[in-house]
This record gives structure tokens, C-alpha cells and sequence, in this order.
């Protein structure tokens, strides 16, 4: 049972643990893979009411669970996280001080590294001073070196018309990976939602040049994403865009990202659409409350989380390994290997889940995706 499966992976030795998730690198010269896992981890603000403390739908422990499950797997090279609360940004909500999700991912780090075998590098670029209110900040772990990274506000309606400064922002995060398989560009955003007008008219003073007037908000942000995702990646580059973007499959969100050729990784490996009826490859509407996280019930009926692949212009020249200090290319092309969904069982290391004392289900109201692509001579 994948029950099982799932504990003997996070009971290894450290030692065994180590040579199962290197093994990738000592054969980067074969065949290398690169493998990413998106969630949005849900700041848990809606989970607490006047009398009833939830601590942000128990969020040290949905923290712990979702190391749980970057370990069951096995480590992956890249994992792109939204709706981390930094240390900065710790206001009290119903009396009570907000936890800092970004202190709760970096506690994880030790247990991660004694089972990985590798450190996690944390790429987070805090916005504080760009608006007022800021809960939806993007997160990227990295396994490898980070090259560069870079953070790119997007447009949003919730101004002081007077100041003209933001009150709430939307952005998307970069890093370039310096990967085994050669350099991959990753980026994280979370696409506006209705709580900042993600369907008005873009129009006014306010709209970039790059939209139109009939735009919405978020067909606006979308545009962006997609400019600078085609102005920041390396030009042999394979480039990874994650994130919640809160807009269906054929949506005019979606439909921007597709036609400038990148894979939805989810179709591309052969995974099926989302059926609203059961559930099934779909990512959201569990609902973020307390009363949902801890019901094993499936309970989502969308898909809006994506991994989306832009592979290199010219995809014959990756898994690339330096030797003697030298980047040495041999020949090979991306090809996507798997992908689905990720944290879509309820919680699969004990043997109940539900309301405390028992584990929590859920690590989120959202499942998340991960893929897998080989880089094959």
C-alpha cells in the first residue's frame, strides 16, 4: 500500500537516505533528472475566528506534514511554495500573533538534510516595502547552487488613489538554478483572486502598457508573467513557471501561458483533467478552514495550480556536468518523464487523521502538482 511506501521512505537511515537521493547526481552524465513540486501552503488567516483559535489551521503541524511529504518524494530538486508569511510580517489576528511560515519552513531544514542528504537553499525576496499588506509571499527551496534571482510586481487595483501606493501586490519570484542538467530558470507566482478584484476591468490611469483596457486584473498579470518569464530566462535555458494562478484550464489566464508553447505539465505526462464530480487531478476548493483540513474528504472540484514547462528554444543540448571546473554539454533533449498531483491523499503516514488530538488530514486547502522531466542522451 502506498501507506507503507511512504513510511519506510521517511524511516531510512540517513545513510541509505543519502545514496538514494544522490544517485540523480552521480549519473548526471547519463541520464539526469530535474524534478519540482509546487503547493500553495494556505496562510490560514480565514481559519481563525473571534473564540476560536486555530492557530492558523494548526500550521506547525501542516508544516511538518508537508516536510513529510517532500520527503516520501524522495527529495525533490525544487520546490515552489506560496503564501509564506515572513518573519517580518507578524501582526495578531483575533488577539492572537501570527505565526511566520517562513521561521516554521526553515525549523524543517534539519529533519529535510538528515534524510535528503543535502541542505535545501531557501530563495525568498520579501515585498514589505512595496505595499501595505503583504500574506501571499512566494518561497523557492532549491537542492542545487542559486545562480540569480530576481522578483517582478505585478499589477493590482488596490491602490490609495491619492498616493498611488499599493495596498496589497501580486508578483512573481525567480531563481536560475544551476542544475546538473544545466541551468534551469524557475518561477513562482499566486495570481490574483476575487479578494483583490482578480475579475474587474483592468482600465484607468493605473493599467500597464503591456494590457489591454478590456483585460481583467488577473488576464493582466498573466501578460506580465509572460513577458518577463521570456525576458529573464536564459536563452538555452530550461524554465519552470509555478504557482497558484487561480484560473481553470482554457481560461483567457490559461490560454496566454499555452500559446507561447510551454506544457502544462499535468496533460503533457498524460494525466487526466479534472473531473469536479470526484475530484480527481483536481487542486482546489477544500475550503480553508479548520473543518476542512481536518476531513479526509477530498473536497476540491478546480484545477488552478500549474507546473508549467518552457523548454530551451534549441532542446538538444542539456544534461550538461562540470568536470574539472569545465561545463561539458552532451547531447540530449527534455522530455517530461511524470507529473500530478502532490498532497492529494489525506495523510497517508498515520494510520487517522481528523480534528485534535488526532494528525490533521490536509496540509492545505490546496493539492499540489509535481513533475518530473529526464534529460535523455
Amino acid at each position: 500500500m502506498k501507506v507503507r511506501t511512504y513510511l519506510a521512505i521517511i524511516l531510512l537511515p540517513a545513510a541509505i537516505a543519502l545514496a538514494s537521493c544522490d544517485s540523480n547526481h552521480t549519473q548526471a552524465t547519463l541520464d539526469t533528472s530535474v524534478t519540482v513540486v509546487n503547493l500553495n501552503v494556505l496562510h490560514g488567516f480565514d481559519c481563525d475566528s473571534p473564540g476560536n483559535d486555530t492557530q492558523q489551521c494548526r500550521i506547525r503541524e501542516r508544516i511538518a506534514l508537508l516536510a513529510d511529504y517532500l520527503m516520501a518524494e524522495q527529495c525533490p530538486d525544487l520546490v515552489t511554495l506560496q503564501e509564506v508569511i515572513n518573519s517580518d510580517f507578524a501582526p495578531t489576528a483575533q488577539g492572537q500573533p501570527v505565526e511566520s511560515i517562513l521561521a516554521l519552513i526553515e525549523a524543517q531544514l534539519p529533519k529535510l538534510e538528515a534524510v535528503c542528504g543535502f541542505n535545501y537553499r531557501i530563495v525568498y525576496k520579501p515585498l514589505l516595502t512595496v505595499a501595505i499588506s503583504e500574506i501571499d509571499e512566494e518561497l523557492i527551496l532549491s537542492r542545487y547552487p542559486v545562480l540569480q534571482t530576481g522578483t517582478r510586481i505585478l499589477y493590482g487595483p488596490l491602490y490609495n488613489e491619492v498616493t498611488g501606493a499599493l495596498l496589497f501586490a501580486r508578483h512573481v519570484l525567480h531563481a536560475r538554478i544551476d542544475h546538473p542538467s544545466g541551468e534551469v530558470d524557475v518561477y513562482n507566482t499566486h495570481l490574483a483572486s476575487g479578494s483583490d478584484l482578480a475579475t474587474s476591468i483592468c482600465g484607468g490611469n493605473f493599467c500597464p502598457t503591456e494590457c489591454d483596457n478590456s483585460d481583467t486584473v488577473r488576464a493582466c498579470q498573466a501578460k506580465q508573467l509572460v513577458l518577463y518569464v521570456e525576458q529573464t530566462r536564459g536563452p538555452q535555458n530550461l524554465a519552470l513557471v509555478a504557482g497558484d494562478f487561480n484560473a481553470v484550464p482554457d481560461s483567457s489566464e490559461y490560454r496566454a501561458i499555452i500559446n507561447r508553447g510551454w506544457l502544462d505539465s499535468h496533460l503533457a505526462a498524460g494525466e487526466t483533467e479534472c473531473n469536479a464530480n470526484t475530484g480527481r487531478g483536481c487542486t482546489s476548493g477544500r475550503g480553508s478552514s479548520l473543518e476542512a483540513i481536518e476531513n479526509p474528504t477530498l473536497n476540491v472540484r478546480r484545477r488552478i495550480d500549474y507546473i508549467f514547462v518552457a523548454l530551451p528554444p534549441d532542446n538538444t543540448a542539456c544534461n550538461t556536468s562540470k568536470q574539472n571546473g569545465q561545463q561539458q554539454a552532451i547531447l540530449g533533449a527534455y522530455a517530461m518523464e511524470s507529473a500530478g498531483l502532490f498532497a492529494d491523499e489525506p495523510n497517508p503516514f498515520n494510520q487517522t487523521c481528523g480534528s485534535a488530538p488526532n494528525p490533521l488530514c490536509w496540509v492545505s486547502d490546496h493539492s499540489g502538482n509535481q513533475a518530473k522531466l529526464l534529460c535523455k542522451r
